[in-house]
């Protein structure tokens, strides 16, 4: 049951992306890439894709995709089989059945049923899908998060790594930082260096250790059952990229809407939006279920369940806009950034630290009451003239 569960999410995923990113696609630019008599598409012209606005995005979508382009922002890309060789100045997000990344990119995230990475990505790079292979061409500048069933690694990452799978095998490669996994089984085959500590769970099947050098070596205790690390991991992984596909319809549909939420976000004032979503998430179900009580009220009582299920699932995207705008002006000085690429940084944020001990769990709480409150007082709140 497990294993179908874990299919199905990763078809899931892959679906959702395409479906999201063919809709970016519709708002995004207009382009020029030749179709031969298959159907196929073919952008394999060097072609230098540029944006003067920091609110500009380039997304496609299409069945079959080979693209080699310079793009000077964050790109979006989905297909039944994506193969690129792009020079992406900003986020290369790719999904498709097949995924081959050759390119380079500042940021990545890629997700597929089969994922392959030869290209190399300046910062950090989030990975998911079923098989999941980093050749030796491959180069990471930073950090590495990936959760897949089968994972081969033999490239060069230059910070920490974190990973998660059934089966993960490591051949000729560097990683400079810590190295954490999660696994039913890991195969370190020859000429592994982890320049800190190989952190593993200690029900893992492990050969060729001898292989690895490293500073240290830790284990962890893992769970009962051997497959609750992969899913674990491969839950949260799943459940973020979800979200985070959910917040970029968000911002595609409601553009000045979710601009608004962050143009006018006062810090002064924000517990009393707190204070509003902490009432309505305690107060409007009990409303709903008192309204259905009578026959007249039952169709006004629906409505309202569906606003409110719908404004529970976007106000950590709603929280999330704020917190990455605040982060990309405070941390990064940045006054412009574009929008989606805020509340990505924002919502992983606070994802992140929904999963901090003891504490994580009221954050997520707070984040959640505050998003909620915060759109319903803008929702309901007439779109005040802007101060110069």
């Amino acid at each position: 049951m497990a294993k179908k569960a874990r299919i199905f999410s990763q078809i899931f995923l892959g679906v959702a992306s395409a479906l999201t990113l063919s809709f970016a696609a519709q708002i995004s630019p207009a382009h020029a890439c030749a179709s031969d008599e298959t159907g196929t598409t073919n952008c394999v012209e060097e072609k230098v894709i540029s944006s003067n606005s920091a609110e500009d995005i380039y997304a496609e979508a299409d069945a079959e995709l080979n693209s080699q382009r310079t793009i000077s922002h964050s790109f979006f890309l989905a297909g039944n089989q994506v193969v690129s060789e792009d020079k992406v100045n900003g986020l290369a997000a790719f999904a498709g059945n097949i995924v081959e990344f050759k390119g380079k990119s500042e940021y990545g995230a890629l997700g597929g049923n089969i994922v392959k990475v030869s290209g190399s990505v300046e910062k950090d790079l989030f990975v998911a899908g079923k098989t999941i292979e980093i050749s030796e061409k491959a180069k990471v500048g930073r950090d590495f998060y990936g959760a897949a069933s089968s994972f081969r690694i033999e490239g060069e990452l230059n910070g920490n790594a974190f990973i998660g799978g059934q089966t993960v095998t490591l051949r000729r490669s560097t990683i400079a930082g810590n190295l954490t996994i999660a696994a039913e089984e890991i195969v370190i085959e020859e000429d592994v260096s982890v320049a800190g500590t190989f952190k593993y769970n200690d029900n893992a099947k492990i050969t060729g250790l001898d292989n690895m050098s490293y500073e240290s070596a830790e284990t962890y205790a893992g769970q009962v059952r051997q497959s609750s690390g992969l899913d674990s991991l491969e839950a949260i992984a799943i459940f973020f990229l979800g979200r985070l596909l959910a917040t970029i319809i968000f911002v595609a549909i409601c553009s000045k809407f979710s601009k608004r939420l962050i143009d006018e976000f006062d810090l002064k004032n924000s517990w009393k939006d707190l204070a509003l979503g902490l009432g309505l998430v305690i107060g409007a179900p009990l409303a709903i279920v008192f309204t259905m009580i009578t026959v007249i009220g039952l169709p006004i009582s629906l409505i309202g369940l569906g606003f409110y299920v719908l404004f529970i699932y976007f106000s950590t995207s709603a929280t999330g806009g704020v917190v990455g705008d605040l982060i990309a002006k405070k941390l990064f000085k940045k006054e412009k950034m574009h929008i989606l690429l805020k509340y990505a940084i924002g919502l992983t944020v606070i994802t992140l630290l929904g999963y901090v001990p003891y504490v994580g769990g009221l954050i997520a709480s707070m984040s959640s009451c505050f998003g909620f409150g915060y759109i319903v007082h803008k929702v309901f709140r007439a779109n005040p003239k802007v101060k110069k």
